[in-house]
């Protein structure tokens, strides 16, 4: 691994005075990429995939209307006015699940059980749809889903703001979080598509895979007058910065894909070899198996009994 300094500077308690560099990192692939082509280097290869078929992007746009947001405590100057605002929206601790409830008519308790797929995603087993009719047109077969987006979590506001203090003249800064839950909301979106499948009629069966992702905008539409300081029960000095009638915008994009398993030729310069970490043991076990094709089969090259490979 490759690192990069980003300027960031640590102090540690043994020496206070001399700051330890954090830095920033480049990943290693575990790949080579050559210059030019070498047939002695780049190898064809057989590997076991999931090809996508067809796909489509969805996307979403959802308004509310939260409850009064209050921010945490703030400590400025008595008799403040707030001059700028500047808000972000987060949705890290937010979750959308789709929700196939219908395909091709057929209701969700009729499917095969869900079986997780690459990176975690949930995929839907499509091999209980005929696609005969198509098949014999050497052509795809449409499947029309219905489903419904459920939107769960918390939306995290950061709150950064000038203030203008009355009893003097001079602006502070501040910077406070607030949070938007969504539960009491009951956001649930219906969405529909169409995609293609191929042949059912096969040992490796088409499925569908989906996965989304969301941001969101916090919308003021009456500026800073739907903004007010509200003090602190019992003190002078701290407050709370309180939003009515803000419009949350989420935004929501939606990919699903029909992924069938398939075999591809591909061109390869050989297996990855990421770095290794030294340590006391003088070897270390392989994690794979070594390769036994070769690159190049000449003319004079013979099989022996040990000798399977194959060009």
């Amino acid at each position: 691994m490759s690192c990069k300094t980003c300027g960031t500077k640590t102090y540690t308690k043994d020496d206070p005075k001399v700051p330890v560099e954090k830095t920033c990192c480049s990943a290693n692939t575990s790949c080579t990429t050559p210059f030019e082509y070498d047939p002695e280097k780049i190898i064809s290869e057989c590997i076991f995939v999931e090809k996508v078929y067809d796909s489509i992007i969805i996307n979403k746009e959802v308004d509310a209307v939260p409850a009064t947001i209050t921010s945490d405590p703030i400590t400025i100057p008595s008799g403040s006015e707030i001059e700028t605002l500047n808000i972000t929206c987060s949705t890290r601790d937010v979750v959308v699940t789709p929700i196939v409830t219908k395909i091709n008519g057929t209701d969700v308790s009729a499917f095969p059980t869900p079986i997780p797929g690459p990176g975690g995603i949930e995929q839907i087993d499509l091999s209980f749809i005929d696609t005969s009719k198509c098949d014999l047109e050497n052509k795809g077969t449409p499947i029309y889903i219905a489903q419904t987006l459920d939107i769960a979590g918390q939306i995290n506001l950061e709150i950064n703001g000038v203030v203008k203090s009355c009893s003097e003249p001079r602006f502070c800064k501040f910077k406070t979080i607030a949070s938007i839950d969504l539960d009491p909301l009951s956001i649930l979106i219906n969405a529909f598509a169409q995609l293609c499948i191929p042949s059912t009629a096969y040992a490796m069966k088409p499925s569908l895979a989906e996965f989304c992702s969301i941001s969101c905008e916090l919308v003021l539409p009456n500026g800073l007058d739907d903004v007010s300081l509200i003090p602190v029960l019992g003190s002078t000095t701290e407050f709370t910065v309180q939003i009515d009638d803000a419009f949350l915008i989420l935004c929501i994009t939606c990919e699903k894909k029909i992924k069938v398993p398939v075999q591809l030729c591909v061109l390869s310069t050989g297996f990855c070899e990421p770095p290794k970490q030294l340590g006391l043991c003088s070897d270390f076990p392989q994690l794979f198996p070594d390769q036994i094709n070769k690159p190049i089969l000449g003319s004079n090259d013979s099989y022996s009994d040990c000798n399977c490979n194959r060009d």
